[in-house]
């Protein structure tokens, strides 16, 4: 049986490290005073340079001499005037007199390292993206380097949900609504302001405040899983300021709460059934350089808390307004007792949660504005179970995007060893250089879906 913090999120490439399910260590921040939950020095990983500095710094691995770091002060929003550090990586253009510009990268999760993860891309991703972007990551805010969340697991009767005989015959509600409260209470006194502000809308706001760091006036996105959520944000937010991106596995936000996290557990036989992989270690290919091999070791997440799921999919997705409600429309679902229970057990505190009540529900570019629409190329696998390629082409709707679906079940296809995926990408990713300079150019609506 698995846990959505075990099971939910994108692996780790074909050809990665490791896999890798949420959050390393260190905290940059500057919250108040009882603001930053438990030491963030207290398990972190050695890590130079030390990204709290506002300069691009060396941190070069063997193969990546010019790999840089640095950190980026982000608001935590809200009335307050608080802020963290995020901490950013770039891995400058292999070929400086045809690069394009920077590529930002976010995995999905959430939680999975974005620093991680374009160490991976340094090392697995197309030749022709390392050759001509800086390859830009980052740990979004609440996960690894980026200030961490973990608020500890459910206990006493919100525990017990995961072993009740039924969910619509819970006896004590009221029980388990006060340890929904005093969970997310615990939460807010160790984390305060941030804690409302996890999801993908501040996701989004942080984003931009990661194009200004790079000093970029556009920025190229290639983000996967449930980080697309994000990017939808963005990209309505800010289309100006894309210049071309690929969303890979893409999450379609406009559902409800436990229908989703529902479908984000899965059994040891069901992901080998459908061709997941499992959160594990991977073998290390022979002519990985030992630093970039070292890097992963230092970088690579422990287990995902499940405070950050809560802060992310409380904000984003639609709930029940109580406890009882909740129990309820679980118990009605058409799925394996096990899920409603593990669902019941880890998202009852949802109800209570500091900045819910506004979901994301149908993002979307605003009315009449399609002459300033971003460049978007989706690409999603046939059946995969993670990210549903029906979503998927809810979401091509309604950006009007193209839609590459590939045959399989894979969830994650660029940087995957997809052929076919990785092609479309690179293709879409670089074919705009031309039209750069063009404000009369087309693009192709078509370019890249010759599979």
């Amino acid at each position: 049986m698995a846990s959505t913090r075990r099971r939910a999120g994108r692996p780790a490439p074909l050809l990665a490290l490791f896999t890798a399910l949420a959050l390393v260590w260190p905290s940059a921040c500057v919250l108040p005073d009882g603001g930053g939950g438990e030491s963030p020095d207290a398990t972190a990983a050695p890590y130079e340079p030390d990204p709290r500095g506002d300069e691009w710094t060396p941190c070069p691995l063997t193969g990546m001499e010019r790999r840089e770091c640095r950190g980026v002060t982000v608001p935590v929003g809200g009335d307050g005037h608080e802020t963290l550090r995020l901490a950013l990586s770039r891995l400058p253009a292999r070929d400086p007199d045809r690069r394009i510009g920077a590529l930002v990268l976010a995995p999905g999760g959430p939680g999975l390292s974005g620093l991680q993860e374009a160490v991976s891309a340094g090392v697995d991703y197309p030749r022709e993206l390392r050759d001509r972007f800086d390859i830009v990551g980052y740990d979004r805010r609440g996960t690894g380097r980026s200030h961490r969340v973990d608020c500890g697991e459910p206990r006493g009767a919100l525990d017990r949900l995961g072993t009740a005989r039924s969910l619509r015959l819970v006896r004590d509600v009221t029980a388990v609504d006060a340890a929904a409260r005093d969970y997310v209470e615990g939460c807010r006194i160790a984390y305060g302001p941030l804690l409302a502000r996890l999801g993908s809308r501040a996701g989004a706001t942080d984003l931009e405040r990661v194009r200004r760091a790079l000093g970029e006036e556009r920025i190229s996105l290639l983000l996967h899983s449930y980080a697309t959520v994000a990017g939808q944000v963005y990209v309505t937010r800010h289309p100006e300021r894309v210049r071309a991106a690929v969303f890979d596995g893409v999450v379609d936000p406009d559902r409800p709460g436990t229908s989703y996290v529902l479908r984000t557990l899965h059994t040891r036989q069901e992901l080998d059934d459908e061709q997941v992989p499992e959160p594990t270690a991977r073998a290390v290919p022979r002519d990985v350089p030992p630093d970039v091999r070292g890097a992963f070791d230092e970088l690579d997440p422990g287990p995902p808390p499940l405070a950050l799921f809560l802060g992310v999919h409380c904000t984003d997705f639609r709930w029940p307004g109580n406890v009882r409600a909740l129990l309820r429309e679980l118990d009605g679902a058409a799925e394996a007792r096990w899920r409603t229970r593990t669902v019941a057990r880890d998202y009852a505190p949802c109800v209570h949660w500091p900045g819910r009540g506004e979901p994301l529900g149908a993002v979307r570019p605003a009315a009449g504005d399609a002459d300033n629409e971003a460049d978007l190329l989706l690409v999603n696998s046939e059946d995969d179970i993670r990210t549903p390629a029906a979503g998927a082409e809810r979401v091509a709707m309604r950006f009007r995007a193209p839609l590459l679906t590939v045959p399989g079940k894979r969830h994650g296809l660029v940087g995957f060893g997809n052929e076919c995926a990785e092609r479309a990408a690179v293709e879409h990713l670089t074919a705009r250089t031309a039209a750069d300079g063009d404000p009369d150019a087309e693009p192709d609506p078509d370019a890249g879906l010759g599979c």
